[in-house]
């Protein structure tokens, strides 16, 4: 990219057009419009990467107001949010996630708030894409969920440089991202207060199985707190997703062990739901011969058997809080909002071995 590209395009009156992006490319207008439009006629591999390049150096975006509508800028994005997700379609097999999005859905159609378009993080890489939806004239605000889940791609974090420069107002969900005002629950202390709950019903020998986050901090910090040594033997460190097939999986290699552990403290429901699987599969009953505590709270939760002894997660308010905060930056953008943190809740069912309601 020419180096002057950018400030350029920032003194600029006037969109970038078509023409000046098939100049730019060397080749027609029509060839842009193919491109853009994926068709109706082929382009050659080499010919497309040419005009995406000149559609990234130029920022060029389509133009849908050039066909008379007369707006003021910004009329047209009020109101309009968008929602990036990190990761890719994986995400969506979490039944956690697919309750956040459903409560982001919910809460904004409460506020009379319109969900622009839900992408992935890495469709942010199409210049095409990103010019046309990532622009104050399409959207007033911007939602990051569980960015997190991209971050270990380099390409992440130059993409949301990237997307704060297009738009001001950015709220994200689950992790902090630089200054970014966030909404999450301290997965740590979560984590804390699932293993001190194990650790009440008498267990010393206590797994974790999900990925090695700060769930898995808060494992040790309660084990560490009551006096209890921690086996890295038995950590399962799973990906990033949590996914039942890794619960599975990690109890089959737990019982293998020389001394198995007597419970099971899983990063979430799903891992849970998987190693309740394995334990069945086995000949093994929970909690007898392994108690289960996990996190999230989702609605499977309360309907596998043995009910998953769980911390609820405020899945809903995660979504409120959310639109609150866009609200607010919106009508006091000189006061930048804080973040929120969340309260968790143990919940006490038969996956654990206690009676106690």
């Amino acid at each position: 990219m020419n180096p002057t590209d950018s400030s350029h395009n920032a003194r600029r009156e006037r969109p970038v057009t078509q023409q000046e992006v098939a100049d730019r490319a060397g080749v027609s207008r029509a060839v842009v419009s193919y491109v853009i439009n994926n068709g109706p006629r082929f382009v050659t591999e080499e010919t497309r990467q040419r005009v995406l390049q000149a559609i990234e150096a130029l920022g060029y975006r389509p133009n849908k107001f050039a066909q008379g509508l007369k707006l003021r800028p910004g009329d047209q994005a009020r109101g309009q949010i968008g929602i990036i997700m990190g990761g890719n379609s994986e995400i969506l097999r979490r039944p956690y996630f697919a309750a956040l999005l459903a409560g982001i859905y919910r809460e904004a159609q409460r506020v009379q708030r319109q969900i622009r378009f839900v992408t992935f993080l890495e469709e942010l890489l199409d210049p095409v894409f990103f010019n046309k939806n990532l622009h104050p004239e399409e959207i007033s605000g911007l939602i990051m969920f569980a960015p997190y889940l991209a971050l270990q791609d380099p390409r992440a974090l130059d993409l949301i440089t990237r997307v704060r420069a297009r738009i001001d107002n950015i709220v994200s969900l689950e992790t902090r991202v630089a200054d970014l005002p966030t909404v999450f629950f301290d997965r740590a202390a979560a984590a804390c207060q699932a293993v001190e709950h194990l650790i009440r019903l008498g267990h010393s020998r206590i797994a974790f199985s999900g990925a090695p986050d700060e769930r898995l901090d808060g494992c040790r910090q309660a084990l560490l707190a009551h006096g209890l040594p921690f086996d890295p033997a038995l950590t399962q460190p799973l990906g990033l997703h949590n996914l039942p097939e890794e619960g599975y999986q990690s109890v089959e290699a737990l019982f293998r062990l020389p001394q198995p552990p007597t419970a099971l403290f899983t990063a979430s429901d799903d891992v849970a739901i998987g190693a309740l699987a394995a334990l069945h599969d086995h000949g093994l009953r929970c909690p007898d011969d392994l108690a289960i505590v996990s996190i999230d709270d989702t609605e499977l939760a309360a309907l596998v058997r043995p009910a998953l002894t769980t911390i609820h997660v405020p899945k809903e308010s995660i979504g409120i809080h959310a639109l609150r905060i866009l609200d607010t930056y919106a009508a006091y953008p000189d006061s930048p909002p804080a973040s929120v943190v969340l309260p968790t809740e143990l919940i006490v069912r038969q996956s654990c071995g206690s009676r106690r309601a």
